[in-house]
């Protein structure tokens, strides 16, 4: 069981009503693991969905044996393992604690039965979802228009370039 108030500090769950983050509290998990824990192996499964309270998560992906490449560097009160919802869903990174770090797990096969029960807390999870998405696309169009900018011989070789920031 995880109490509101620590629910209330992942951004995704900002938004929810209390009613709806009681679902969540009473089938969640509140775990701490240490430095270098792996969360997440690529090319396995993907079943649950985490929420950190506290601590860093890489998200990587090796490259060769001695060169990984960090994709993104997960902060408190931010959460990841949203393919836990996709049925048959594997990894394609890896997910491991960059110091000890208290998570917030959710089994994905409890969140579709949730969802099937309850289209308020569904709702809430996907707008959440595609909000974190959103962002998410904005800020690599923008890491796009910065490097064209800062590289105008790139730019000279694009078609459609206003297409690149469109909202979707």
């Amino acid at each position: 069981m995880v109490k509101i108030e620590d629910l209330k500090r992942i951004n995704l769950l900002k938004d929810f009503p209390d009613h709806l983050l009681e679902i969540i509290g009473n089938e969640a998990q509140l775990s701490i693991f240490g430095t270098d824990t792996q969360l997440i192996c690529v090319n396995e499964p993907v079943d649950t969905f985490f929420m950190l309270i506290m601590g860093q998560v890489a998200v990587k992906r090796e490259l060769t044996p001695m060169i990984d490449i960090i994709l993104d560097n997960i902060q408190s009160g931010s959460s990841f393992g949203t393919s836990a919802l996709i049925n048959g869903s594997t990894a394609a990174y890896n997910a491991v604690c960059q110091e000890p770090s208290e998570v917030i797990t959710l089994s994905g096969e409890r969140m579709k039965q949730i969802f099937k029960e309850n289209y308020e807390f569904a709702f809430h999870m996907m707008l959440g979802v595609a909000k974190k998405y959103k962002k998410r696309m904005d800020m690599r169009a923008q890491m796009i228009m910065k490097t064209l900018d800062e590289n105008p011989e790139l730019k000279q070789n694009i078609n459609d370039i206003e297409n690149l920031t469109l909202v979707i």
